[in-house]
């Protein structure tokens, strides 16, 4: 056959495939969305399920929608404060993150699903919060698509700025600060 019958050579065949290459990229795109959401409507779900059926967590005499509510105002401090520490380690060593929201969200689906597993295993104290730096490290590794030493400086580093902003945020509601 030659190249003028063949079908490969022809435009609309060149254009019937770049459009099938935009769709995939488009659906692989989509598909980053698809884990860091899952993550944070179980991490986030479970939290709140269990703030809103125990009646709070902490120093805090409050209702379950009083902690709920204190919840939401404490992730979403932490979130702004690693997302600035997320942000300075790519800029410094990492070389991006990825768009600004997928990172968002990639790093509010961690904090989610690693505040449920510190909820659920705080009885277990320093081996609960080893767990809990474990599963940190393995996420952002995962998400991120880190190496590993990559992904235990980026959690340290995201971990203390996390439970710092906590802590702060702790003290000003108890009126400490």
């Amino acid at each position: 056959m030659s190249p003028i019958q063949d079908p490969r050579f022809s435009k609309a065949y060149k254009r019937e495939t770049l459009q099938q290459d935009r769709d995939a990229g488009e659906r692989a795109a989509r598909m980053e969305y698809i884990k860091p959401t899952v993550m944070l409507l179980l991490g986030g779900g479970g939290v709140m399920g269990y703030l809103l059926s125990s009646g709070g967590v902490g120093p805090f005499e409050m209702s379950g929608v009083g902690s709920a509510l204190l919840y939401v105002l404490v992730i979403s401090i932490e979130l702004i404060v690693g997302v600035a520490g997320l942000w300075a380690a790519s800029a410094i060593w990492l070389g991006g993150m990825g768009p600004l929201g997928l990172g968002i969200l990639r790093l509010a689906g961690i904090y989610a699903m690693t505040d449920m597993i510190a909820l659920f295993l705080g009885e277990l104290a320093f081996v609960g919060l080893l767990i809990q730096l474990v599963c940190y490290v393995a996420m952002l590794a995962w998400l991120f698509d880190l190496d590993p030493a990559d992904s235990i400086f980026l959690a340290i580093l995201t971990f203390v700025l996390k439970i710092g902003a906590g802590f702060a945020l702790g003290a000003i509601l108890a009126g400490v600060l």
